[in-house]
């Protein structure tokens, strides 16, 4: 079978340019009982064949190395016993591809590392050509992911010419802030500087490295407690007040509430609420009948949306729910399988819109 995802496709190149080595892909995306992932991989040598379910994530730099990891030993923990998990990646600095190896990481690298380590097959390489400078490795502030976020939901903005206030208004951060993200998301190719305005170089490339430092930082940050409803109620009943109170709290919805509602696929256990700038959210959980609870299945986030700016721009868009950028975050934070599929139906609705509309700019 001929991959369909480009990384897949020179993932495949790579492979059988190797002596005695032939590789396949099986199942874009690969279903189990136990898993969803990005794709199978079969390597075969003469003699033995490994079985590889694979996750593509790029955008790696050494501040996440640590929850990609932990999150690739999950996987591993939920395979068949005959299957191993393997990340698919891009560009990886030498930082990186160290860390990797430390913590026992398999991986390959389109652009020249490859590290597979099982019993079937032993294979390493490492780029020469890799970049050896640590700086490479952008240390992604909380700040700096407040304003990727603005770049990312608010696209004209990256086209004003040096406008560092209005980035800063919307992101909630100095302009000096802004200026000095923006060069090192230049540093990093995330972004380009041309004809005299700055440009993303690939919009689902800095999508997925701001939502690994949305998981790892900036939810933590935004974070202002977590409840459980008052009382013997359900979710199905207490998800039907969050969303008739909606309209009159100060509050957008997201998190598996917010994807069941536009997706009508997924039935949601959990609620996440982003409450709007200077709201008290002990207030909010009085009215809504919520205790603290911190093992609970509410939780009340800061909005990263500014009240000035309307940041759901789909005509067919449900009213007070944050964007869907913010949605499938909260999804693909947990590696869920049941949440992964339904992030990937919000990513083909309305995140792909985004990143055909950044293709305009």
């Amino acid at each position: 079978m001929h991959p369909k995802n480009p990384l897949f496709q020179k993932c495949l190149a790579y492979l059988e340019s190797l002596p005695n080595i032939k590789a396949t892909v099986q199942g874009e995306p690969y279903f189990s009982s136990e898993v969803l992932a990005d794709g199978k991989l079969i390597i075969s040598t003469p003699y033995k064949t490994v079985n590889y379910v694979c996750e593509i994530k790029t955008g790696l730099t050494s501040d996440v190395v640590e929850p990609v990891a932990e999150y690739f030993t999950n996987l591993g923990a939920r395979l068949r016993h005959e299957q191993r998990p393997l990340l698919v990646t891009r560009n990886l600095s030498d930082l990186v591809v160290n860390q990797l190896l430390e913590r026992n990481i398999e991986f390959i690298d389109v652009d020249g590392n490859i590290y597979l380590n099982s019993p079937e097959i032993y294979v390493i390489v490492r780029n020469q050509a890799t970049k050896h400078s640590a700086s490479k490795s952008l240390e992604i502030t909380t700040a700096a992911l407040q304003v990727m976020y603005a770049l990312l939901s608010q696209q004209s903005l990256i086209a004003m010419e040096h406008d560092f206030k209005q980035i800063a208004h919307i992101s909630g951060v100095t302009p000096e802030t802004v200026k000095s993200t923006l060069k090192k998301l230049r540093e990093l190719d995330y972004i380009r500087y041309s004809q005299k305005e700055y440009r993303i170089v690939d919009y689902v490339k800095l999508l997925e490295r701001w939502e690994l430092g949305y998981s790892e930082r900036l939810r933590a940050k935004l974070l202002l407690g977590t409840f459980s409803p008052i009382g013997k109620r359900n979710f199905s009943e207490v998800g039907d007040e969050l969303k008739e109170h909606a309209g009159r709290y100060p509050y957008l919805i997201g998190g598996e509430l917010a994807a069941s509602i536009i997706t009508e696929y997924l039935r949601p256990i959990s609620a996440t609420l982003h409450l709007r700038k200077n709201v008290d959210s002990r207030q909010i959980a009085v009215k809504l009948r919520l205790k603290p609870d911190p093992e609970g299945n509410i939780a009340l986030l800061q909005s990263l949306e500014h009240d000035e700016y309307n940041q759901n721009e789909f005509g067919d868009f449900p009213p007070n729910l944050v964007n869907p950028l913010l949605i499938h975050a909260e999804l693909v934070r947990t590696g869920n399988s049941r949440l992964k599929e339904t992030a990937q139906l919000i990513y083909d609705r309305y995140i792909e819109e985004l990143a055909q509309k950044h293709d305009q700019f």
